[in-house]
């Protein structure tokens, strides 16, 4: 896709940072309401303890989730291990794609339920959902 800037005569192209779109926003976010309250960050006084693609469900510690009841963010930009901050999902603000969650070995039912209980909500390729209030 090439998008044409109409303020400069320079032509930006975006494409796929790797196979999985691992390190793109867009792969979990389909849709915000707010470009900057979209995002939370996070710091913690110890350093991650692995890297962290976007899509990740995560703890409080910045680790992955062992369980849904685990579950305390997604991460929506790649972090490095020992990395002291992460970004991470805003549920006021956006609207998660499915497909792009990375559940791993977790239930998806159950961890979706946990999402749901932070405040998130859902879309997918099949389904619209915008909040109405």
């Amino acid at each position: 896709m090439t998008l044409r800037c109409l303020l400069n005569p320079w032509r930006f192209t975006f494409q796929t940072l790797n196979g999985n779109n691992s390190h793109a926003r867009y792969k979990v976010v389909a849709y915000a309401s707010d470009a900057i309250m979209q995002d939370k960050l996070i710091r913690v006084e110890s350093g991650i303890p692995a890297d962290l693609i976007v899509g990740d469900l995560i703890d409080v510690t910045g680790a992955k989730a062992a369980a849904p009841g685990d579950i305390a963010y997604v991460v929506v930009e790649p972090a490095k291990a020992g990395s002291k901050a992460f970004i991470v999902a805003s549920p006021e603000h956006t609207i998660l794609a499915l497909v792009g969650v990375e559940f791993g070995s977790l239930d998806k039912s159950f961890a979706q339920a946990q999402l749901a209980t932070l405040g998130f909500t859902f879309t997918d390729y099949d389904t619209v959902a915008l909040r109405t209030t």
